[in-house]
């Protein structure tokens, strides 16, 4: 009986043990690394040349794609406002290092005029205002095959309509559209 005992209680403690140990999952796992923003390029139902949208992920899987407007994204990406359903402020554009951000030349940049500019990549003119200038595109509505591959080959981004340019690629191409030497190579593509 004694011995029933013992091991009834060592069995206990063993599973009080383990029950400590064992991790378990966060039902409120959510923070900095689990949103990122993204952009597509291209007529959008509502008729803007961009959508702009905030990408939730979970165990880094996607969870979810919210499209929103340019002000909202930008006023959370900077940490104006909290992330979606947290009390979570976080700048995003000081982590991608966009902050107080200069060419190598020391020209500023705007991020205003960067997010003014990304029509240009997919078009060669402005599909609706034909006295604005003209695009980096070298197709009417599309980019030229080598375009398309060096947009693939730089940002993992294959179709302009379906794809958004998400986590570290949105950042990087806002930079990039900034950037005079990035612009003329792109026009370059034939």
């Amino acid at each position: 009986m004694r011995k029933l005992y013992i091991t009834s209680r060592i069995l206990f403690a063993v599973l009080l043990l383990l029950s400590f140990s064992i991790k378990k999952p966060n039902r409120c796992e959510v923070g900095p690394k689990n949103y990122s923003f993204g952009v597509k390029l291209g007529i959008a139902p509502s008729g803007a040349l961009t959508q702009y949208a905030i990408i939730r992920y979970k165990n880094d899987a996607l969870v979810s794609i919210q499209p929103t407007d340019l002000s909202r994204l930008v006023k959370i990406a900077t940490g104006r406002w909290p992330l979606p359903k947290t009390y979570i402020f976080h700048d995003y554009f000081k982590q991608y290092n966009m902050n107080n951000d200069s060419l190598p030349d020391g020209t500023p940049i705007d991020y205003g005029v960067a997010f003014d500019s990304l029509w240009k990549v997919r078009f060669s003119h402005h599909p609706f205002d034909q006295n604005r200038e003209d695009g980096w595109s070298q197709g009417d509505i599309r980019p030229s095959l080598k375009q398309q591959k060096f947009i693939y080959d730089r940002y993992g981004v294959r179709g302009y309509d379906q794809a958004y340019f998400a986590d570290s690629s949105f950042f990087k191409l806002l930079k990039d559209v900034m950037n005079p030497a990035w612009v003329e190579e792109y026009k370059s593509l034939h």
